[in-house]
């Protein structure tokens, strides 16, 4: 360990949980798959926050992208949900074994 890791404290277990469940935000993942801009992203976020529209209903009405561009976005996001669910269910089970 070098003197670096030593002034890190450790996540703990309930945070490391958090970041392994968390579901990936629709905006993240149009933004990790180059579908929008960071700032089209802030954009979107801000008038989310004062509209209260769904993230997706925004990006339609915006005309970023089609709505089979969307639908596709939203597949992956169900498909990387499941992804963290059949990962989980299997550990869980691994432990029930030992």
């Amino acid at each position: 360990m070098d003197e670096q890791d030593k002034h890190h404290s450790p996540i703990s277990d309930e945070d490391k949980w958090e970041l392994l469940t968390r579901p990936e935000k629709l905006g993240e993942l149009l933004l990790k798959h180059g579908m929008i801009t960071l700032g089209q992203l802030e954009e979107l976020i801000k008038e989310q926050e004062s509209s209260g529209m769904p993230f997706g209903e925004l990006v339609l009405s915006k005309g970023i992208m089609s709505r089979q561009d969307l639908l596709t976005a939203l597949d992956w996001q169900h498909k990387s949900d499941q992804v963290i669910i059949d990962s989980l269910t299997e550990l869980i089970n691994k432990h029930k074994k030992e």
